[in-house]
């Protein structure tokens, strides 16, 4: 497993970097990588080596919103906190991508066990594992979709991303597309937050975590090795959008 740490101060995160490397994750602990998120200037093969983003609480509420905006749909999310959030207030933002809270008292078996709660499913898409399973795929015939384990929600996201498989579609267009408006703000939360489960989805089904990629600044588009992975035809179409 390889985590990065976001922060503004690196010297603030050792005692967290000690206690991941006593559980011999890899990890490393940026200010410069999260400067660099923050202007869209980290290349996707550099994301890419890391299956888990810790957010140090070192880092404000508004800049953490940013970060859950650009990678919140491709990582799984923990952000440390000196107190866990009132339940409404952590409903809102695991909506829009967090997926567990770090107390800055955390002993290192409950850190051993959230991450291991969070990423099970997903480590063994580590970089490490990906060529190796690319070859086995190919080697393997096409399999149908998923469907009896996609939401509605879900459904007409791939639906709509299947239909513009030649170019990437922007958020706005994908919320038209889905709920007939892009103006709400819950619209655009709820679209990371079905974009990551979607993924997930379809990784614990057995294809790898880039399927559904993210073209900065243009929108989302489904990978080639979706379309190599499943029978995608009229009828699966069909199913898709009734599911039936």
């Amino acid at each position: 497993m390889q985590v990065l740490i976001l922060t503004h101060n690196i010297l603030v995160e050792r005692p967290l970097v000690e206690k991941l490397q006593r559980l011999n994750i890899e990890v490393l602990s940026s200010a410069k990588l999260l400067t660099m998120i923050q202007a869209n200037q980290v290349p996707l093969e550099v994301l890419g080596f890391f299956d888990v983003v810790i957010v140090s609480e070192t880092i404000s509420d508004q800049e953490f919103t940013v970060i859950l905006e650009k990678v919140g749909d491709k990582f799984t999310i923990i952000r440390e906190a000196d107190r866990l959030p009132q339940k409404d207030e952590q409903a809102d933002w695991e909506a829009q991508g967090v997926d567990e809270w770090l107390l800055e008292d955390e002993t290192l078996s409950g850190l051993r066990e959230k991450l291991a709660e969070k990423t099970l499913k997903e480590s063994v898409y580590s970089i490490g594992f990906g060529v190796r399973q690319q070859q086995e795929e190919n080697e393997q015939e096409k399999r149908p979709l998923p469907l009896w384990n996609l939401t509605r929600s879900e459904r007409e996201m791939l639906s709509t991303l299947i239909a513009t498989k030649e170019a990437p579609i922007s958020r706005n267009d994908l919320a038209i597309k889905i709920w007939g408006d892009s103006d709400s703000a819950s619209h655009m939360t709820r679209l990371s937050t079905i974009i990551k489960h979607l993924r997930n989805k379809l990784k614990i089904d057995g294809v790898e975590y880039d399927v559904i990629r993210t073209n900065w600044g243009e929108g989302y588009q489904l990978s080639k090795v979706f379309f190599d992975h499943y029978v995608v035809d009229d009828r699966i179409m069909e199913e898709i959008k009734t599911g039936k």
